[in-house]
């Protein structure tokens, strides 16, 4: 399902259908030669201060500029993410396109939920096989280690304006079109004595979260600012809508890109712990790339 929210005095515009959707014509991908090297120096650098004591998890991304002979139609890659990402929240706002499979912070009726994602493998498309990396997923000692760090800095955000919390005791495996993840719905009812609560109010302690920055999180912040070498921009940024009563729906912005013109900026980042090789995390962020690589060709 799809609708335009259309403002204005003028004749109501005409939306196309998805057929009538220009398509984005023939890319460019400008990758620099040594980026993947760099990229893993840096997840080596993380690796070191993480086992001399500094942190316990940072969360490292990295970007691709694509571009294109002519401006960028988000609704084309819209409609792409839609058909091969059908349970992921898609969204396009000022340029910045995606489809992102964690949910931030829902808040509905005195009810706060957020769908945690941390541990990450790719699928092969074999069934048999992919049913097997799911349970090695389930079991993998580094890949559970990341996952917690990241549930219990959403449950200790949330605990202070709930009266009751529920956080799983294990997660569960998240099966999307081309990765595996580990996956827990963190939930919470909220205190009704409290004045003044909404979704922006939590947003602010909650966000962000060790799924995309680390534990600490004044250490990890500090890290990503020394050693990631870009800016963000809004990546890993609050997306979705809130109403007029507090409540709203925010995912991550992640698996997506800033639409500049006739160019794209792609976003992918790993969760770092002592465990994590940088081979390994390299092959992850292509993986994570996938989806919007994909929406563009």
């Amino acid at each position: 399902k799809s609708w335009m929210t259309w403002i204005g005095s003028g004749a109501q515009p005409v939306s196309k259908t998805a057929a009538d959707l220009p398509l984005n014509g023939q890319m460019k991908w400008d990758e620099e030669p040594q980026a993947d090297a760099l990229w893993k120096e840096r997840v080596s650098t993380a690796v070191s201060r993480i086992r001399r004591g500094d942190l316990d998890k940072v969360v490292l991304a990295r970007d691709i500029t694509i571009s294109s002979k002519k401006a960028i139609d988000p609704r084309a890659i819209l409609n792409k993410l839609a058909l091969e990402y059908p349970t992921t929240w898609k969204f396009a706002i000022s340029g910045l396109v995606g489809a992102t499979p964690e949910l931030l912070l829902r808040l509905s009726r005195g009810m706060v939920t957020s769908r945690v994602l941390a541990g990450t493998i790719s699928k092969t498309g074999d069934d048999a096989k992919d049913l097997a990396l799911a349970a090695s997923l389930a079991r993998s000692s580094k890949d559970l280690a990341e996952h917690e760090y990241a549930v219990r800095s959403v449950a200790d955000a949330i605990e202070p304006f709930c009266s009751s919390t529920n956080v799983p005791d294990s997660p569960f495996v998240l099966h999307l079109a081309n990765v595996m993840h580990l996956a827990t719905d963190v939930t919470g009812a909220l205190v009704e004595t409290l004045s003044h609560v909404d979704a922006f109010t939590i947003l602010e302690q909650l966000h962000p979260s060790a799924a995309v920055c680390g534990t600490p999180r004044p250490q990890a912040a500090q890290l990503i600012a020394e050693i990631e070498g870009m800016s963000r921009g809004r990546y890993a940024g609050p997306v979705g809508w809130i109403d007029a009563a507090g409540d709203g729906e925010l995912g991550i912005a992640l698996r997506c890109g800033q639409i500049n013109g006739d160019s794209i900026r792609i976003f992918a980042g790993c969760g770092i712990v002592d465990g994590s090789d940088p081979e390994i995390e390299l092959a992850e962020t292509y993986a994570k790339f996938a989806p919007m690589r994909s929406a563009l060709t």
